[in-house]
């Protein structure tokens, strides 16, 4: 019986010291309270008679016998026993790091995360605080996540380390996931509030997205900050840009043409498609893939070659790109000798796109086939987002066209990022200055959304986030076949209105 108790002992103080040694991301709570990081209140514990005894000051000494420590996945549960009160109290301590040990700063990020609070909400309780994730529901731990409350009222902060800024742009999807969770669970109630803070310099594209939601079911504020010997912490504003300053359209024609250029398409002339790239080249594609580029003012210099490092064409390796083409075009076929090979599995994609472009008047009977462009770049701020197609029907109503070959739980959140741009190039009379849609006159009602995928590659949330965007937006969700490379067939077409959403 002796040895059982000192194991047990043993094994209560090794988890005692691993709280301890997380330090400043070992998270306290304790009736209902946010005591804060294990370094913040540096509890003092020893063994007495075959009993540990706690000792921490929080506005006063308090001193418990430790009746049993409980692991868990994200950190420890400590039950204190007194004899003014029988029943036992837990004291939890959570490990904010649980499934991310890389991020090596993130007890410095989770101060950073209560200075924030306490300016902006300093009667605030933390409620639940961590990265776990949740895989069953798409949430990743990719960022950090709190639920507070304050004033009765509950919130959720979604936090942007530096580390995970590059991913950034999923931030919203990720929220909404994890709200729709926390609402079934009752644990927030609508309108709830979101508050993303991300580093200064990195809101263009998520304060973009927020615009564009359904306000009478979400509440969306966006913080930037910056860290240094003062740390500020400020609201995000919105920025568009300012065109030939931040960013530049490309030329849609006339097609500058050359000798050179007109070599290579004869390669293939009724398969190689030309992209204009801005000013500073064509993107020259078979079957959506880039085999070659052409520079230069009029486009007489030609660089080929799949990925880098591309070559320069001259009369001694023009053998080499014949037999790229060649190459190209035996692989990248529905009946390919190798669905392996890169050239049959690089930008599946643009692939797609391309089918779709040879056959808009089938697919697609209500659009006008002559105003329907691919890859145009539409901005926010310095940012030039790709639409991979944007259309209009015989009324001169836009259509903005997202494709995916695979699941992607942000599918519906970047079509709704397009559509927000489409809106203020349109309303600032852009596309028509531009060139795009001279054989039709648009209108300015909002656009409508196609998400195109093959029929069991469209993610489960994809209704889910609907319920959230902007109640005015019109959503097609079409379905095609899973063999779309022998041809693309639209199977099923489902509108959804995300205002008729409960």
């Amino acid at each position: 019986m002796k040895i059982s108790t000192a194991a047990h002992l043993r094994r209560y103080q090794a988890l005692l010291n691993t709280a301890k040694n997380k330090g400043s991301t070992a998270q306290i709570r304790w009736r209902s309270m946010d005591l804060g990081s294990w370094d913040d209140l540096n509890p003092r514990w020893n063994v007495v008679s075959r009993k540990i005894i706690f000792r921490f000051f929080h506005e006063r000494n308090y001193s418990f016998r430790i009746s049993s420590i409980k692991p868990n996945p994200s950190g420890i549960s400590i039950l204190f026993s007194s004899p003014q009160n029988p029943i036992p109290e837990s004291f939890d301590v959570q490990w904010l790091d649980a499934e991310h040990e890389h991020s090596g700063n993130s007890g410095q990020f989770w101060k950073l995360i209560r200075h924030w609070l306490k300016l902006n909400f300093p009667a605030c309780e933390i409620m639940w605080a961590g990265k776990k994730s949740d895989l069953a529901r798409s949430i990743s731990g990719r960022f950090f996540r709190a639920i507070f409350r304050c004033h009765g009222r509950y919130s959720i902060l979604i936090a942007v380390d530096a580390d995970v800024v590059p991913e950034v742009h999923l931030a919203l999807s990720q929220a909404l996931l994890w709200l729709s969770c926390l609402a079934v669970g009752n644990q927030i109630k609508a309108p709830a509030a979101i508050h993303f803070l991300v580093p200064l310099g990195e809101s263009s594209i998520l304060n973009h997205r927020c615009q564009y939601l359904n306000r009478r079911r979400v509440d969306v504020k966006v913080w930037e900050y910056e860290e240094g010997e003062s740390l500020k912490i400020d609201r995000a504003a919105s920025s568009f840009g300012v065109e030939d300053k931040d960013f530049r359209w490309p030329v849609t024609g006339p097609f500058r043409w050359s000798a050179q250029l007109e070599q290579v398409l004869k390669m293939a002339p009724d398969l190689i498609r030309r992209y204009p790239r801005f000013y500073d080249y064509d993107s020259l594609r078979l079957w959506g893939l880039e085999f070659a580029q052409a520079t230069g003012s009029d486009r007489d210099r030609i660089c080929f070659g799949v990925g880098t490092p591309r070559i320069e064409l001259n009369e001694d390796n023009y053998d080499c790109l014949r037999n790229l083409v060649s190459e190209i075009l035996f692989y990248r076929r529905a009946d390919s000798p190798d669905i392996r090979h890169p050239y049959y599995r690089l930008q599946a994609e643009r692939w797609l796109e391309s089918l779709i472009l040879e056959n808009i008047p089938e697919l697609f009977p209500e659009m006008a086939p002559e105003s329907v462009y691919s890859q145009i770049p539409v901005y926010v701020g310095k940012d030039p987002g790709r639409l991979d197609i944007l259309g209009a029907d015989r009324r001169g109503t836009l259509t903005v066209m997202e494709l995916k070959v695979s699941e992607d739980v942000d599918m519906p959140v970047q079509a709704l990022d397009y559509w927000g741009r489409v809106i203020r190039h349109n309303a600032n009379g852009d596309f028509k200055r531009r060139g795009y849609f001279s054989e039709i006159n648009l209108n300015r009602q909002r656009p409508k959304i196609y998400l195109v995928s093959p029929v069991f590659s469209f993610h489960s949330s994809t209704e889910l986030l609907l319920r959230y965007l902007d109640p005015e937006l019109e959503v097609w969700k079409i379905a095609i076949n899973e063999d779309w490379r022998c041809g693309v067939k639209i199977l099923r077409r489902v509108r959804y209105c995300c205002g008729d959403f409960k």
